[in-house]
């Protein structure tokens, strides 16, 4: 066998194991991270995409958590969902609403605050999912900011 052979072999050894490494490191369905807000709106019909943190190699006030949902709700109605009134949640400000640019769909963001603890979770709603044509949501919790002590 040949060095050429030998090189080929490996090669393809090694395509195999990064090819499985890859197929086995992703759930089979995604489920929310520990630390997740139980109580936090999930909206109806809607289905888990991806989900992940908080990061460990990161200081404990930027341990974000973020989750994205595919939902069969129109835009208009997601964002009424994530306005109205939720229990454990309030919100901080109106949001906000991108400009019209044509075709290109840019989301609306929400904020809101967790009543016991001070999670901020920031809330983009409105792009097209394709795959399924549902409606992407995409929230991102950001743990409470330490208090500054004088």
């Amino acid at each position: 066998m040949g060095s050429d052979e030998k090189y080929r072999r490996v090669k393809r050894a090694l395509l195999g194991l990064l090819l499985a490494g890859c197929v086995v490191a992703r759930p089979a369905t995604p489920s929310l991270p520990d630390g997740f807000p139980s109580d936090f709106p999930v909206p109806p019909n809607a289905r888990l995409i991806t989900a992940s943190g908080p990061l460990p190699f990161v200081p404990a006030e930027m341990r974000t958590m973020t989750a994205q949902w595919s939902s069969a709700l129109s835009r208009a109605e997601l964002e009424a969902f994530y306005r109205a009134p939720h229990p454990g949640w309030r919100p901080i400000g109106p949001g906000s609403a991108p400009p019209s640019l044509g075709p290109i769909a840019l989301p609306s963001a929400v904020f809101l605050t967790h009543v016991s603890d001070g999670l901020a979770a920031t809330i983009a709603i409105g792009i097209p999912n394709p795959i399924d044509s549902g409606t992407l949501v995409a929230v991102t919790i950001v743990p409470r900011r330490p208090s500054s002590s004088p």
